[in-house]
């Protein structure tokens, strides 16, 4: 049931993101921003580690900056859903910008207590 949760949570942080980044549109949050919220999920748990692995000298030598450039990449990537649209570059960046600052409160809220 967290896991649920947690979808709708994200869910609705992309539709925050949509609300105060111009370049960011979702059109419905039933379909689009759930279907947005688990291709993110997706990408962040088989793509990202593989960018990262293979981005690692490069991600040295910027001292993790360009973990931030695979974070927006992964994030454009979203313009593959039908009814997400993210034009151009600062809005992606905004776009992470706000989706993660919101992530981390999703996981301080929903993360299990012992």
């Amino acid at each position: 049931m967290r896991y649920v949760i947690k979808l709708l949570l994200v869910a609705g942080s992309l539709l925050v993101a949509s609300h105060f980044v111009d370049g960011i549109t979702i059109d419905r949050f039933w379909p689009t921003a759930i279907i947005a919220a688990l291709v993110l999920g997706f990408l962040n748990s088989v793509l990202r580690p593989i960018l990262k692995t293979l981005s690692l000298p490069i991600n040295v030598l910027t001292l993790g900056l360009f973990g931030f450039l695979i974070n927006i990449f992964i994030f454009w990537l979203l313009t593959f859903v039908p009814g997400v649209a993210i034009d151009g570059f600062m809005a992606a960046m905004w776009g992470v910008i706000i989706v993660s600052i919101m992530g981390w409160v999703i996981d301080m809220v929903t993360q299990k207590k012992e």
